[in-house]
């Protein structure tokens, strides 16, 4: 389980502010902290938040007071921002599968670069948006990752060449490629093993006659799940030593989402339950799988703190409220002895929280606060 230290200001954010469970606590200092040290970056590296790690308002109205952009994946994603008053040259995407509405939605105010990574999705762009600029995505290694993201996208060195090709084809323009090391990469110099690879369809390509300027080196970057201490600074410095290989390459971009808001962010719950099962101790919180904390059914840990009671502590298996045997969100949680009502700090919470929440069974989402 998990052994990271809990950070102190968000334990005295969970205790002030917790009085209607569930609830997610972002703290907006943290989030500039982190928002910062991406943005020290620029213009070597161009910072995109991924807005479908949390899409709070008041979390976007944060970083686009930062200078940071903006990538989403779909149009509803788009108008959130819009509404917010967000210019579009501060947007992008990197949706390999897009729906043609949104494609529409995007031409429309102004952006034609997208990402591929099928001939299909090359010949939706050149139906929708004749001559647009695309991106092409290139399957890398995702060990060290989580939540790996190589399955269900990208393409292979060989078929991407054979997508900048088709794409020329089209009467599209190819103009570089991007890949993700896959989400909540612990390897800090994950991203620098995937440039390697991105060299040699770089320079492929040119023996084609396409010159690309562009690499999107995609989001991964983690949060302080489990015993993770995440060193963005040594990530980025390695991205940077590594495009020096790209002498023709213009822009860089990343992508954060996860890494950029998890760690601002707390999770409040309280307990409804208890239970002992064959000597196995059961507490069942507000707040499961269904209603904020699916991630942990893909392995991503949480640490937890108790905010009421201290004491001896013994091993939990904390599951959430809804009548389903799936909602079990970890074992072996080291707590004191909980009584029914009190309070359960989980975190980081700032990503992947929210976002995946559903009402299943009538169930509470967690509200958002940003203090």
């Amino acid at each position: 389980m998990t052994t990271l230290r809990v950070d102190d200001n968000l334990i005295k954010l969970a205790m002030a502010h917790s009085d209607d469970t569930p609830v997610l606590i972002m703290d907006t200092a943290t989030l500039k902290r982190t928002a910062a040290t991406f943005m020290s970056y620029a213009p070597a590296i161009a910072t995109y938040y991924a807005v479908k790690a949390n899409a709070d308002p008041q979390v976007l109205r944060t970083l686009a007071t930062e200078g940071m952009g903006f990538e989403v994946a779909s149009q509803a994603e788009l108008e959130s921002l819009l509404s917010l008053g967000i210019a579009a040259d501060r947007i992008i995407t990197s949706n390999p599968i897009k729906a043609p509405a949104f494609i529409d939605a995007m031409r429309g105010i102004g952006v034609d670069r997208f990402v591929v990574d099928s001939m299909d999705e090359i010949d939706k762009l050149a139906a929708h948006t004749p001559g647009c600029q695309v991106l092409l995505r290139l399957a890398v290694d995702n060990t060290g990752s989580t939540w790996p993201l190589d399955e269900k996208f990208a393409a292979t060195a060989i078929e991407t060449v054979e997508l900048a090709l088709h794409a020329v084809e089209a009467g599209l323009r190819p103009v570089g490629l991007t890949f993700h090391v896959g989400s909540q990469c612990t390897n800090p110099y994950a991203w620098a093993t995937a440039l390697r690879d991105a060299k040699a369809v770089w320079d492929e390509v040119k023996t084609h006659g396409i010159n690309f300027n562009t690499l999107n080196v995609g989001g991964g970057f983690p949060a302080a799940h489990d015993d993770v201490h995440p060193d963005h600074v040594q990530s980025l410095d390695s991205i940077i030593a590594s495009v020096a290989d790209f002498p023709d390459a213009t822009t860089i971009e990343v992508e954060p989402g996860r890494g950029l808001v998890g760690d601002a962010g707390v999770l409040v719950s309280r307990v409804v339950g208890k239970a002992n099962r064959s000597g196995t101790h059961w507490l069942y919180l507000d707040v499961g799988v269904f209603n904020g904390l699916m991630e942990a059914v893909g392995g991503i840990e949480y640490q937890y703190t108790s905010l009421d009671r201290k004491g001896p502590q013994h091993a939990w298996t904390v599951a959430g409220p809804s009548c389903d045997s799936m909602d079990i969100v970890a074992r072996a949680v080291r707590l004191p002895d909980l009584a029914v009502d009190d309070r359960v700090a989980i975190s980081p919470a700032g990503a992947y929280t929210t976002v995946y929440a559903s009402s299943f069974n009538g169930l509470a989402q967690p509200r958002i606060l940003c203090v």
